[in-house]
């Protein structure tokens, strides 16, 4: 018994090499039985696979159908590029305008992010988290209330492709917690890694940023609220604030 058992393994080891060095031979040669397979279903744009087409398997659809992008008209609608498409610009600010989670996949954790200008956002932060929460989400909160009427519009891409920087006219829109209406442009120029910014520099409107900050947030215009008390400084402490002062009027920003 133990031995017909062995006998039918050797059998079996013999076989499986003859049947596969069988098939290798057909494939060379051609087979006159075979069809084409049928179209796959990774390039229908609907983000389902197939699970009996072509696919690698990443769950990636290759080659989706375009979405119309606003009919916003690409300066270069390349695709065969060296850093970075303009459609995929486009598409890295467009996810934010219903899930702030994708800045930390289409901005790299290290970024060097600088924010232009003379408000409470301006500074240089050397990191998303920085960036993210002394500024962007201090941001976000202002339109929490209505959070679903947040818009975010590309207005203008220029460069990337083949040039690792790029600049950018975004369109931020919507209503603020005070039920004011926020409409403004910024420009960003970016610079680009492996579909990633990593380095960033934005210029923001500050008059109109100072006004959204000073309607909604309650702590920035707490004079209304309370009574402040403010201790005599003595000369050291006088000649200090002066010099913080004298400085903040020679710099552009501060560093986070």
């Amino acid at each position: 018994m133990i031995l017909s058992q062995y006998l039918s393994y050797a059998l079996l080891a013999f076989l499986l090499p003859s049947a596969t060095f069988g098939r290798s031979i057909l494939s060379i040669f051609g087979d006159s039985t075979q069809s084409p397979l049928p179209k796959s279903g990774c390039d229908d744009g609907t983000g389902l696979v197939d699970p009996d087409g072509k696919c690698n398997g990443t769950g990636v659809v290759d080659d989706p159908v375009p979405h119309d992008r606003e009919g916003f008209k690409f300066e270069n609608p390349s695709t065969d590029c060296k850093y970075v498409s303009q459609m995929h610009i486009w598409d890295s600010f467009k996810y934010l305008e219903k899930d702030m989670n994708k800045l930390f996949t289409v901005i790299h954790k290290n970024v060097s992010f600088t924010v232009v200008g003379h408000h409470p956002i301006a500074g240089r932060y050397h990191d998303l988290m920085h960036f993210y929460i002394n500024a962007l989400r201090r941001v976000s909160m202002l339109f929490f209330d209505h959070a679903d009427l947040f818009e975010i519009h590309p207005q203008g891409i220029y460069g990337g492709c083949n040039a690792e920087w790029s600049v950018e006219e975004i369109q931020f829109k919507g209503v603020m917690n005070s039920g004011d209406n926020f409409d403004i442009i910024n420009v960003w120029f970016t610079r680009w890694d492996h579909d990633q910014m990593v380095e960033i520099r934005t210029y923001i409107d500050a008059p109109m940023i100072m006004d959204a900050l000073h309607k909604n947030e309650i702590w920035w215009n707490g004079t209304t609220l309370r009574d402040n008390l403010h201790r005599n400084m003595n000369g050291e402490e006088k000649r200090e604030r002066e010099r913080e002062r004298e400085r903040e009027r020679k710099g552009l920003y501060i560093d986070v």
